[in-house]
């Protein structure tokens, strides 16, 4: 029996990967994350025009924290795996605070499929991060009774045919 706990691996590698391809589709109106300019985000919000290249777009801490995250889940590490959600956490809260100051009516039916997808990402990512750890040994042996006792009735079942 393993010690690990795949399913939250799996899920954590979903979230990470859900929030690195957020930055490839519109987020609010026709505005890409590759679009918006980082100094927009961290110190000059009044900055206008469109970023020059990816890195040095919103889109880059993006990528960025997606790949930290399947890093820290194929590695099994979950302080990459909270660091890859802290990454993607403070992007995200950094552009919709920046989103909220700039728009006087910001409506939930503005809000384009990128920003779900990260944040569903982030969430996907939050749950597999508290998921992923090792099993106790009363887990394991709990498991492996339980596997033990159904192949035991599944002995039965057939020799009962």
């Amino acid at each position: 029996m393993t010690d690990i706990r795949p399913r939250a691996a799996v899920l954590a590698t979903i979230g990470a990967l859900g929030i690195a391809t957020s930055a490839y589709f519109d987020w609010f109106g026709d505005n890409s994350p590759r679009q918006i300019r980082l100094e927009q985000l961290l110190m000059q919000p009044d900055t206008n025009g469109q970023a020059t290249s990816y890195w040095l777009s919103m889109a880059a801490p993006l990528a960025v924290a997606g790949a930290i995250g399947v890093l820290g889940t194929l590695l099994l590490v979950r302080l990459l795996v909270w660091l890859s959600f802290l990454v993607g956490l403070v992007t995200v809260a950094l552009w919709a605070t920046e989103t909220a100051f700039d728009v006087a009516e910001l409506q939930v039916n503005d809000i384009q499929p990128g920003a779900w997808v990260s944040l569903g990402g982030l969430l996907l990512l939050v749950i597999g991060a508290c998921a992923l750890r090792r099993r106790r040994p009363a887990d394991a042996e709990e498991a492996a009774d339980e596997e033990a006792e159904s192949d035991d009735y599944l002995a039965q079942l057939r020799g009962a045919q």
